[in-house]
């Protein structure tokens, strides 16, 4: 399956998500440059290599996402993400309102938008037309706000 399609089957929706190969590749560029100035700075201005490779190690996983693929699959049971070998299952019944954003679909557990909808929520990058994913999910979730 290509990277950013989904393909619907019988048990719901799969698909994988990897922004370093669905972005334009200047942008990945640009960021990888401004990761290794930084660590290249860090290096620089503590005196040490290792507190360079260290900032360096840092800031890749926290940009994981991008450079690496993520796989979706959205089933009758919940939402399963997978990232890295590391895999979160959620049912659907934990989440209460679908919100469509610039990245994709986000689904929170609160009602109304709340502070901690980034920690408590889950954010599907979804393929170019998420469409097929809103209404998937707006199929699965107690309450329904756009």
């Amino acid at each position: 399956m290509e990277p950013g399609r989904e393909a619907p089957g019988e048990a719901g929706l799969r698909w994988t998500a990897h922004p370093l190969r669905e972005e334009p590749w200047p942008k990945s560029a640009v960021l990888g440059g401004v990761v290794a100035v930084l660590a290249a700075g860090v290096a620089w201005s503590f005196e040490g290599l290792g507190y360079g490779l260290f900032s360096l190690g840092v800031l890749l996983t926290s940009l994981s996402s991008y450079f690496c693929p993520t796989h979706y699959l959205l089933d009758e049971q919940g939402v399963q993400v997978q990232h890295l070998g590391h895999r979160r299952q959620r049912p659907w019944r934990q989440f209460c309102r679908i919100d469509r954003c610039r990245e994709g679909i986000f689904l929170s557990p609160f009602a109304y938008p709340n502070c901690l909808d980034s920690f408590r929520g889950c954010l599907l990058r979804a393929p170019r037309d998420p469409e097929a994913v809103r209404h998937f999910a707006q199929s699965h979730v107690c309450s329904r706000t756009f």
